[in-house]
């Protein structure tokens, strides 16, 4: 549930030093080429993108290569950014050992430098010695009933299951840490209607979730695993309170959310910790092996073909290869993959992990891991700032400061929702105003205050604080006045000034109303809001038990998809804490589907 998404994308406009900085080449067992000195650059096709390299020459010979911009995916192409251009300077040769599960940003590193060489007025034919051979990877070997690719929170509601009946799991996850976006919502929540025995008061009933998902989605969800959702969140809702420890706010109540019943979606209880920390504790005592900085890069065959185990990598170049009875897959959403949504949505804001790159369904596009794929839509949200390649939510940052005055209003200056209203119906309003731009206005001192929220509640690197925070950063239209600061804003100054003073009548009149006033004769600023995109539905199409369907409509009874990459349980639309809910319902699901298989046999 996207209550508040305090992400900031991190990492994606760093500059990326990647290589061999003063490295020299082994010169006793290389020779010189005829290439100019100098710096030169070189571009390769990669498998997100372009990869671009800066190469030093030097009396002949390559003396450093710098990865200066590059999209490739995290965890399985770092090796071959970080370990080609050391090969190549090594051996002074493009003919050397490509990185396993990249060969693709390998090739791509290797053409951008024999581009640069040729930049340099070289010939690549005279960098062809045969230097393969030399740098094998290290390989892993892991053995376990149940290897889980993706340590989110279906990922993990997987391993957990499992480790309560006694089985042993292997986690592998692309991140640095596990938790998926659970480590970057503020005020998270998620679906709890069904529950009976997490004392939730007055509870509604799942008895028409499945129904109601539908009209939501405009009949576009698959209505099998809509069901499968209905049938299996009351007695999940419990297990998280019962065994995994996690509670929900009974203070702050129920979360009215568009397309469900009243009293279905709650806030998680954070007050005597984070939810992502409870469930990274619970998996290390569980006793599963976790590989982190980890991606998937295959799914490993015996000689039948049937699936036993995966094929991963780590970014220091480890493969990790696993051998296991069972494979859940659980890599989440791929709406950081612009390779993987429409070319309409291509140009939109993204706000979440980069490792949101949907893995396990780029490779079912692959002709060696033939699974179907079930179209989907990508979910936006519309409470986005944005600066440079930036977005931050303003949920919480504004929900801070109301009681210091803030209105939003639309691009004819007029407001259009209560601003105390939850999350997602402020959302779905800001949708609504025809795709115009809509904007937050306040005076100049709240809004001080409010970028000092904004920032705090946002994940983000020291780099993007400090950006943010100079005069570069975070710069609305402002002016001496409100009508100055309209004017700035291009909207109506007029109008805007009626709806302010209108907006402090009701305040003044009404003895509940806890907003603050906006004094249209002091210093105000206008801030633009922009939608954007943090979650795709559709996924690898599955059966009625989530196993993953092949290119023959086969079941393939050893492997499940759980979470955002399983089916299409939400179609265009997902109801506010649907995901989560959702992501823990099918991790317990796919478990128990397990255990009773493993039981069995």
């Amino acid at each position: 549930m996207n209550i508040q998404n305090k992400i900031c994308k991190i990492g994606t406009a760093l500059f990326l030093a990647i290589g061999v900085i003063g490295c020299t080449p082994k010169k006793e067992s290389v020779s010189t080429h005829t290439v100019n000195d100098g710096n030169y650059t070189g571009i390769g096709t990669g498998y997100n993108g372009y990869v671009t390299v800066s190469a030093s020459f030097r009396n002949g010979m390559l003396t450093n290569v710098i990865v200066t911009n590059e999209e490739e995916t995290d965890a399985v192409s770092d090796a071959a950014l970080t370990k080609i251009p050391e090969y190549v300077i090594d051996e002074q040769s493009l003919n050397v050992d490509v990185s396993t599960g990249a060969t693709q940003t390998s090739k791509a590193v290797l053409e951008a430098i024999g581009n640069a060489i040729t930049a340099a007025n070289g010939n690549v034919e005279e960098w062809q010695k045969d230097c393969t051979g030399k740098n094998k990877e290290k390989v892993i070997e892991e053995e376990s009933d149940v290897t889980v690719v993706g340590g989110g929170a279906a990922g993990i509601a997987t391993v957990l299951r499992l480790q309560e009946k006694g089985y042993k799991t292997s986690l592998i996850e692309k991140d640095s840490e596990i938790g998926g976006s659970l480590r970057y919502y503020a005020s998270s929540g998620q679906i709890v209607a069904g529950s009976t025995k997490a004392n939730l008061e007055d509870v509604d009933s799942a008895s028409t979730l499945a129904e109601n998902i539908t009209a939501y989605s405009n009949q576009t969800n698959s209505p099998t695993l809509s069901q499968l959702f209905e049938d299996h969140i009351g007695e999940t809702v419990d297990w998280q309170s019962k065994i995994l420890g996690i509670t929900f706010d009974k203070k702050a109540g129920y979360v009215p959310t568009d397309g469900l019943s009243l009293k279905s979606v709650m806030t998680y209880d954070e007050s005597s910790g984070e939810i992502d920390d409870l469930l990274q504790k619970e998996v290390k005592v569980s006793g599963s092996n976790v590989y982190t900085n980890t991606g998937i890069i295959g799914l490993r065959y015996d000689e039948n073909g049937k699936v036993i185990g995966v094929r991963a990598k780590k970014s220091n170049g480890d493969i990790v290869e696993t051998t296991s009875k069972y494979v859940v897959l659980a890599t989440g959403t791929s709406a950081g993959n612009l390779n993987l949504i429409p070319d309409r949505d291509r140009n939109s804001n993204y706000l979440g992990l980069t490792t949101n790159t949907g893995d396990a369904l780029a490779l079912a596009r692959d002709a060696e891991h033939p699974y179907q794929i079930e179209d989907g839509s990508v979910v936006y949200n519309y409470l986005g700032y944005s600066v440079r390649d930036i977005t931050l939510d303003t949920y919480l940052a504004t929900k801070a400061v109301l009681e210091k005055g803030v209105a939003l209003v639309n691009n004819t200056g007029e407001r259009f929702i209560d601003e105390t209203e939850p999350y997602n119906q402020i959302s779905e309003a800001i949708h609504n105003q025809n795709n115009a731009t809509s904007y937050l206005v306040m005076n100049e001192d709240v809004y001080e205050e409010w970028k000092k929220k904004l920032l705090s509640t946002a994940t983000i690197t020291k780099a993007d604080v400090k950006y943010l925070q100079s005069m570069y950063g975070i710069v609305p239209f402002s002016g001496g006045t409100l009508s100055e600061a309209a004017l700035s804003a291009d909207l109506d100054a007029q109008k805007l000034v009626q709806t302010i003073n209108y907006h402090n009548f009701e305040i003044e009149a009404s003895s509940t109303n806890t907003m603050g006033k906006i004094d249209p004769d002091k210093p105000t600023c206008i801030i633009p809001l922009n939608k954007y995109r943090y979650e795709t539905t559709g996924g690898l199409k599955v059966d009625d038990h989530l196993n993953l369907l092949d290119s023959s409509g086969t079941s393939t009874l050893n492997v499940f998809a759980a979470g955002s990459i399983a089916g299409n349980v939400f179609g265009e639309k997902m109801p506010g804490g649907a995901g989560l809910a959702w992501a823990f319902v099918s991790g317990k699901y796919v478990a128990d589907e397990i255990v009773s298989a493993l039981q069995e046999k």
